[in-house]
């Protein structure tokens, strides 16, 4: 091949979803569908945050404007996105997911479960939202 061209720079990329997913969730790959879903815990396939609601194909209407798509948008790194913490998260400290497609505060995260920093000045409390810059 003589060269290699992008398909897309700096995002949002589109996937199909297995599960419903709400906008500002966290979404990892589906290793049996080849879809995504919300998070499921501390995972190392996380593509991004969802930047709209979706619902897996046959949950209801496509034409319906009213209801959500099957398709979901999912912004990555660099980033700065809001988002919902399940724990305490102090400012600068590395982000992971957590179960239900929320950040959690990366105690001990291998690098490759790192999805960012908390950039919200004074933190986010569990159960709020706030920034954070994805890598």
């Amino acid at each position: 091949m003589p060269g290699s061209y992008p398909t897309l720079q700096l995002g949002p990329a589109t996937y199909e979803v297995s599960a419903a997913v709400t906008g500002g969730q966290l979404v990892m790959v589906d290793g049996t569908t080849g879809k995504v879903k919300p998070t499921t815990g501390q995972v190392a396939v996380v593509l991004g945050v969802a930047l709209n609601d979706a619902v897996p194909a046959g949950s209801g209407s496509q034409l319906n404007y009213a209801t959500a798509r099957k398709e979901v948008s999912v912004a990555y790194g660099p980033a700065e996105v809001v988002l919902t913490a399940g724990a305490n998260i102090a400012f600068g400290q590395k982000v992971v997911s957590g179960a239900a497609g929320v950040a959690i505060p990366g105690t001990t995260p291998t690098f490759d479960q790192i999805v960012g920093v908390c950039t919200e000045p004074a933190g986010i409390l569990s159960g709020a939202t706030g920034r954070v810059r994805l890598y």
